[in-house]
């Protein structure tokens, strides 16, 4: 038999067996009045909006079924396991304090049938509570996961030239080679921290993700590594010069002279990174196959060659080379001057100060003192020539000649070095997901899967190689692109009579003296600006 628990002049709610009955008796009962009266009668969950809605509209009718008895404490828990919900559908009375301690009780026999055992929030059941309400009845402990492993490596100097210029006193200074010696640090890993596992609000773990093993690259014939307390080191094997291939890092060959080039050392031709404290002495030349750099403050004289086939050369005191010296150089050229001496450079050549009767041949020269001056010799570059003055007053004969470049063709040169350089980033993040995996689990690598880690780490520091070229070039384009038109010669200060500039095969003689010109190729056409 059914239980009446509501009546009024409209409507009777009825129950049986957990299910709720609706019967309307005269009509002027609304929804909303409806709605306002479940407040009263928490545990009533409608399952049938239509029933209610026709029962009420249609009076007289029913009883007919529309709500089901909810549970009394409602839980849930979150998906990571960390918070459980409580929801309480009781009457006021049993909210009241003489029947607080009968709930509670109520409460934690229906969590420990939901398995709630772990940081059940204890001081929530003694304030105040409302039906219908969702609160934090408890919450678990989250993992701290573990930290990825922290790599610092030698970091390599920019090739920034400073020109300083003041108080009668003039320098050149530049980084060229980063020594080091055997011993000295060249880079350190902390390693991962496995982290702190978890406890859910049902009592059970939840592990922590320890933190990822990055790969320590480096030379295993110029490196050595080291471990202590939870950190490798690297260090020097030996007196050199640091580089980097790709993400690896290594020391080169490198061969000090603590003096002069001359008859205690002869000539010499060095596989490697070469720094003379010294100068080269009259007809005595200097090979290296990288960097090398001459410290001397006094410069070099009528050396016979100076020559660096894969890399730059740094000429910290400049070279007077008496129409016999010849500087050749893959890169480029670094020098406080240049006077009386030939110079062949598939780079740019930047000079401090001036460049005085000399061969130049090379992308571009920039001298870089603002009070720097070209004055005699003859200058053939690709892109622009640029100082503060061309020519003198004594109005020296100075040709300058400059090939120029299409713009367009060069604008596309940039896109294709830009998509070659997006490709190869691409790949190099592929290969380095596939790195830090082999690298989470290294000691637990076979054979055959350490033989793949090591082609990968080949192949990476292959990729960065090809990347940072790509960089190079791609940083070497824009830098010509804001040349002026298609190639310019740029006197930031005073142009002199006695002056030919050739761009593009268009010449023109210099009759007069001009300030602050450029002269620039634009339509076929010789411009000035």
């Amino acid at each position: 038999m059914a239980l009446l628990l509501y009546k009024n002049n409209y409507i009777e709610i009825l129950k049986e067996k957990g299910i709720f009955y609706i019967k309307s008796t005269n009509r002027g009962f609304t929804l909303d009045m409806f709605n306002d009266l479940l407040k009263s009668f928490p545990m009533i969950k409608v399952t049938s909006f239509m029933t209610l809605r026709n029962v009420i509209h249609n009076a007289p009718r029913g009883p007919e079924p529309f709500a089901e008895e909810r549970e009394r404490i409602s839980l849930r828990n979150s998906e990571d396991g960390l918070r459980a919900y409580m929801t309480l559908y009781v009457n006021s009375e049993d909210l009241s304090a003489n029947n607080r301690i009968t709930l509670v009780k109520e409460i934690f026999d229906t969590l420990n049938r939901a398995g709630i055992i772990f940081g059940i929030n204890s001081k929530l059941l003694a304030g105040p509570l409302e039906s219908g309400v969702e609160y934090i009845i408890a919450e678990g402990c989250p993992p701290v996961n573990g930290i990825d492993a922290e790599v610092k490596l030698y970091e390599v100097s920019n090739l920034k030239p400073q020109v300083i210029d003041a108080n009668n006193v003039n320098h050149y200074e530049l980084n060229l080679i980063n020594h080091v010696k055997e011993g000295d640090w060249l880079g350190e890993r902390k390693d991962p921290t496995p982290g702190f596992s978890g406890k859910s609000v049902q009592g059970k773990e939840i592990p922590a993700i320890p933190g990822r093993n990055l790969p320590l690259l480096y030379d295993r014939l110029s490196v050595r590594e080291n471990q202590k307390s939870g950190l490798t080191t690297l260090t020097s094997k030996k007196n050199g010069a640091v580089y980097y291939r790709g993400d690896s890092i290594g020391v080169y060959d490198y061969l000090e002279i603590k003096g002069d080039i001359d008859f205690s050392t002869g000539n010499i031709d060095f596989d490697g990174y070469m720094s003379i404290k010294g100068t080269v002495e009259d007809n005595f030349s200097v090979v290296a196959n990288n960097d090398l750099e001459i410290l001397g403050d006094y410069g070099v004289g009528a050396a016979d060659k100076i020559s660096s086939l894969e890399g730059n050369i740094y000429i910290k005191g400049g070279i007077a080379g008496k129409n016999k010296a010849v500087v050749r150089c893959k890169k480029n050229l670094y020098v406080k001057f240049l006077s009386d001496i030939t110079v062949e450079c598939e780079g740019s050549v930047y000079v401090g100060f001036y460049c005085m009767n000399s061969n130049v041949r090379a992308k571009q020269l920039i001298i870089e003192s603002p009070k720097g001056k070209i004055t005699g010799g003859k200058i053939d570059v690709d892109i622009q020539v640029s100082a503060a003055e061309i020519g003198n007053k004594s109005e020296s004969r100075t040709h300058i000649r400059v090939r120029g470049f299409n713009r367009n063709a060069l604008k596309m040169d940039l896109d294709k070095t830009l998509d070659k350089l997006n490709e190869n980033k691409k790949e190099i993040t592929r290969i380095k997901q596939h790195l830090q995996v082999y690298s989470s689990s290294f000691t637990d690598l076979t054979k055959e899967q350490f033989n793949t880690y090591e082609d990968l780490k080949n192949s990476y520091a292959e990729k960065k190689e090809i990347v940072k070229e790509l960089e190079f070039r791609y940083k070497s384009i824009n830098e010509y692109l804001k040349t002026p038109g298609e190639g310019a010669v740029i006197a930031k200060t005073r142009l002199y009579p006695k002056v030919k500039i050739e761009i593009k095969n268009l010449s023109e003689e210099i009759l007069q003296s001009a300030p602050m010109v450029t002269y620039f190729i634009k339509d076929n056409e010789l411009k000035t600006m």
